[in-house]
């Protein structure tokens, strides 16, 4: 079988991984290389590149069973009163906020004050790289700077970059973006932080590739990702697809404690992924649902417009409300 690369599948390898063409690029490349970002195999450097980030590939660092609660909403801004850890004794930071948007380094604010006194919170926090490409890509090519500026935040656990895998890029793509949070959530867990690895994937040869380093090491908590870009009939599509996925990560799964949700707030799809899982895992939903409709003056447990309560007492209790539904789901 000769694909795109032109190479042999069956001498190449690489095939465990890749599993042959997504055949995407045949049908949006224009061949003018010099102006795309994509690896792929046209471009020259592309086995050197994959080759290259492959020295993590056969490992995965062992992680540890964290105190996370069930609910971790996302603050994106600052807010006008301090938010009390009794609320929520753990927020997610947001990491297109938190950097620059080329993602050279911690903006100004934050390496100043600290993510608790920028935001106006009082709990833990836990950083996550659900961000726009280009941040991550700074991120990439400064995160040995990086880590030195995140060690002064003192988060409780980051979460490892979310690298675009996206359907319409080349295979090539995808393994070199999959490498890239897998080498970046190893070199966390060296540098001393409590990293929890992001499990991306396109096809069930990712799903499998992360199965294999997951059972052969002491991994325990995890986070996944069911966020779409689309609207609709395709988000349906995508979230099933995605649903498929998990289930079967779940069931090949040995010794995982908890996983962390991302992209999936309402109580019926979160039991849905609920039903997927042991009762020996739990789910820590990481979303900004509370936020963004305390934003627009809304009641989260009966969507209600209230255009009176100042929307910092909005967004306690539309916290309040999703701590009580995922701690429910979980007990």
């Amino acid at each position: 079988m000769n694909s795109l690369c032109k190479r042999d599948c069956n001498k190449c390898t690489h095939i465990k991984r890749c599993g042959g063409c997504s055949l995407c690029e045949a049908a949006i490349c224009n061949n003018v290389c010099f102006k795309c970002g994509i690896l792929c195999p046209r471009r020259g450097a592309s086995i050197i590149y994959l080759n290259k980030i492959y020295k993590y590939n056969d490992k995965l660092k062992d992680n540890k069973i964290l105190k996370l609660p069930y609910h971790i909403p996302i603050i994106p801004d600052k807010l006008s009163r301090i938010l009390d850890k009794k609320i929520s004794p753990l927020v997610g930071i947001h990491g297109g906020n938190i950097f620059s948007s080329n993602g050279e380094k911690i903006r100004r604010l934050y390496r100043e004050k600290g993510f608790k006194e920028a935001l106006n919170i009082e709990g833990d926090g836990i950083l996550q790289f659900y961000v726009k490409d280009r941040t991550l890509e700074g991120i990439w090519d400064n995160r040995n700077n990086i880590y030195k500026e995140l060690k002064e935040q003192k988060f409780k656990a980051i979460i490892a970059p979310n690298f675009s895998v996206y359907e319409d890029c080349p295979r090539f793509d995808h393994l070199y973006n999959i490498q890239r949070s897998l080498t970046i959530y190893n070199e966390l867990i060296e540098e001393g932080f409590d990293a929890i690895p992001d499990i991306s994937w396109y096809n069930i040869n990712d799903l499998d590739f992360w199965i294999n380093l997951i059972n052969n090491s002491s991994c325990n908590t995890i986070a996944f990702s069911f966020q779409v870009v689309d609207v609709r009939l395709k988000a349906s599509n995508n979230w099933k697809n995605y649903l498929s996925g998990f289930s079967y990560l779940c069931k090949n799964l040995k010794n995982i404690k908890q996983i962390i949700i991302i992209g999936a707030s309402s109580l019926s799809r979160v039991l849905d992924i609920k039903y997927f899982i042991n009762d020996n895992i739990s789910i820590h939903v990481l979303n900004q649902s509370a936020y963004i409709q305390s934003q627009r003056g809304m009641y989260s447990n009966m969507r209600v417009r209230d255009i009176i309560t100042p929307k910092d007492i909005l967004l306690e209790k539309n916290i309040k409300y999703f701590n009580e539904i995922y701690e429910n789901i979980n007990d």
